[in-house]
């Protein structure tokens, strides 16, 4: 594949709309159509992305229970059972952000850092978004989400309990289906 040629179509408040012009192994051009969150994508800065957040893998201090909500997603119309998770604000680490964002999503605190996965594409088939995964230590009270356009109602659970999720089907990002159903076999 070789990219011919980056075009912004829209930009929103917060994602980019482009199409990357590219010769298939055919040599032929196509389309393909994606979002991003950087406005100023060019055909030489695509491909070199910064982390544009961060996402937590919570658990109790003896690893016997881990963090979940239910948020509503809008691109989805419905409640979907995810880590807690956001964009890494201007000057941050990701560290750093992991510690905010779990305080006010969750008004749980964050008591030690595991490991920071190296960054991880978040939909790469739709967007060239970049992660950093933090697996993490968490204790306090769960208390409301403080944002009015989110509705996040997070909660412990066990595995037992997480087998009961995926049994269901309950609705789930892939990350957290897939570390959900790893951490429940070990």
């Amino acid at each position: 594949m070789k990219l011919l040629d980056l075009k912004r179509i829209h930009q929103g408040k917060y994602l980019s709309y482009y199409v990357a012009s590219y010769l298939n192994k055919d040599n032929k051009i196509k389309e393909y159509e994606f979002i991003s969150r950087d406005p100023n994508l060019t055909k030489e800065s695509f491909g070199s992305n910064v982390p544009a957040g961060v996402g937590l893998v919570p658990f109790n201090k003896d690893k016997t229970k881990i963090v979940l909500q239910s948020e509503f997603r809008l691109a989805t119309n419905h409640f979907i059972y995810n880590f807690p998770a956001g964009l890494i604000d201007k000057g941050e680490t990701a560290e750093i952000a992991a510690a905010r964002e779990l305080k006010e999503e969750t008004g749980l605190d964050l008591v030690s850092i595991e490991a920071v996965l190296p960054p991880s594409y978040a939909s790469p088939g739709t967007s060239d978004e970049e992660m950093k995964i933090v697996i993490c230590t968490v204790e306090g009270e769960i208390q409301e989400s403080c944002f009015v356009d989110e509705e996040i109602q997070a909660r412990w659970f066990t595995k037992e309990e997480v087998k009961k999720l995926l049994e269901e089907g309950a609705y789930m990002s892939v990350r957290t289906q897939m570390l959900l159903y790893m951490w429940i076999k070990e």
